[in-house]
């Protein structure tokens, strides 16, 4: 899952992701969107310390395929969005770097996550790094020690770090599993 505030890019990692497009004309998602990609992790399948070795095989033979659920961030419309979360296996939680409240908003979503998914593996995205950042790094610090989990600044505009924290949370997803 995507979660985090309206604006913050959700979609446009995505859609860099999954279809190698930027779109600079923000559209605002209503509901969720769905989106499949078969992952490559012929790069990283030595790097998964999987409990069950069939797993490891399985992969090698069959490969991986992801679903994402780009979660439409107006927290007053999320009751609707909440059968989304039931069967999460991992979330990315973002917020942009040049819009402080979105960055306050990311306790809201990490606690949704949880009280709707269980703990399920996640990683903190700070967005648009291409933009003057207005987030403090030291807040950004205290956030990952509070959480103890990977962040990752990326700019979906300029395809930073994008393959990077999704092949990220396939790894923590993998290793999550039973």
């Amino acid at each position: 899952m995507l979660l985090g505030a309206p604006s913050v890019g959700k979609t446009s990692l995505l859609a860099r992701y999954v279809d190698d497009k930027f779109s600079p004309e923000y559209h605002q998602t209503v509901g969720a969107n769905f989106l499949i990609k078969e992952v490559d992790l012929k790069n990283v399948i030595d790097r998964l310390n999987l409990k069950n070795p069939h797993i490891t095989k399985d992969i090698k033979e069959k490969g991986f395929k992801l679903y994402f659920w780009d979660i439409g961030g107006q927290e007053q419309n999320l009751f609707a969005n909440e059968y989304y979360f039931v069967q999460a296996v991992g979330a990315m939680v973002i917020f942009s770097l040049d819009d402080i409240a979105t960055f306050k908003q990311v306790d809201f979503w990490v606690q949704k996550l949880r009280e709707l998914s269980g703990e399920v593996p996640y990683i903190v995205i700070g967005n648009k790094s291409d933009l003057e950042k207005k987030v403090d790094a030291d807040e950004i610090e205290q956030l990952i020690d509070q959480y103890g989990i990977n962040y990752f600044e990326t700019s979906a505009k300029l395809n930073k770090n994008v393959n990077a924290c999704f092949e990220a949370l396939s790894i923590l997803i993998l290793n999550n599993l039973k």
